[in-house]
């Protein structure tokens, strides 16, 4: 039976729709990796922080970062900013859930300082920040002693703390979005960076170890690459969402478009098929 033309319309619809599939999979790839550039962590540990960057406290007081480094009193910093769509409130809430699991509390054998990204917050958004992950820690007034959300209307402040850390960032204009990594840091009482941690899920015995470790002045070895890096940023999360239900609604309509050969193929088979059975039987009739 001879191929019609109407079915090599058909196959090539549907050779058309999967290629169309794997060219928009490939641009939303190099769109992705083109946004990411200058986005990263490139781990320092044993290098030491600069403690005189001047911020501006959540209670609206001037301060700089040595004052939140005591002897014995490791530091843990997040760099965060309160509109952040995503990664920075799962990073905090998930930071404070395992405050609830640890002995050790901030405040008493070590501090949490969490730096603000975006300039145009002030004082009073952080204090926002910090009333809503001090109730998810459960905590109240021993944390509210020593987690500090710090913010800064020089941008440079927090560039100086992130690129001491190796924390490397940038503002997206057509998002209006930072796009950052999701990553903790721990450093010991006299500055030295001392732990890596990345992305989310944190263990407060975990932590607690790293803590313990760092009061002592002991560093950890750095986070060995097995390929998945730090914790994505906000931005890349929603763009993967984003691409993940292009590609569901490709597999849809690929899977339509492949039912529709199947059924539209198979009636004019049957139909040929019936066809050529009637043209036979008066053949054999006759016979």
């Amino acid at each position: 039976m001879r191929l019609r033309p109407v079915y090599s319309c058909v196959l090539a619809l549907a050779v058309t729709a999967a290629a169309g599939s794997l060219c928009a999979q490939s641009i939303a790839e190099q769109q992705m990796a083109e946004q990411l550039k200058g986005v990263d962590v490139v781990q320092k540990i044993g290098d030491k922080l600069p403690l005189d960057v001047p911020f501006v406290d959540d209670n609206g007081r001037n301060v700089t970062l040595a004052q939140y480094f005591k002897p014995g009193v490791p530091v843990l910093i997040t760099l965060n900013y309160a509109d952040c769509p995503r990664n920075c409130s799962l990073q905090l809430t998930d930071l404070a859930r395992a405050l609830r699991e640890m002995q050790w509390k901030p405040g008493t054998e070590f501090t949490i300082v969490t730096i603000s990204v975006d300039p145009a917050e002030d004082f009073k958004r952080a204090r926002q920040s910090k009333i809503r992950y001090l109730g998810a820690s459960e905590s109240g007034s021993s944390v509210d002693k020593g987690w500090h959300f710090l913010t800064s209307s020089d941008e440079s402040n927090a560039r100086r703390v992130a690129d001491a850390l190796g924390y490397h960032y940038r503002y997206d204009v057509e998002t209006r979005q930072y796009l950052h990594k999701t990553a903790m840091f721990i450093v010991t009482p006299d500055g030295v960076i001392s732990h890596y941690i990345r992305s989310l899920g944190y263990d407060g015995s975990m932590l607690e170890g790293y803590l313990q470790a760092s009061a002592q002045g002991r560093l950890g070895a750095p986070i060995s690459d097995d390929g998945t890096g730090f914790g994505l940023n906000c931005f890349v999360m929603e763009y993967t969402d984003n691409i993940g239900r292009a590609y569901l609604m490709m597999r849809i309509g690929g899977s339509a478009v492949l039912a529709f050969v199947v059924c539209f193929v198979g009636y004019f088979w049957l139909r040929e098929l019936k066809r050529v059975r009637a043209a036979r039987r008066p053949n054999l009739e006759t016979a």
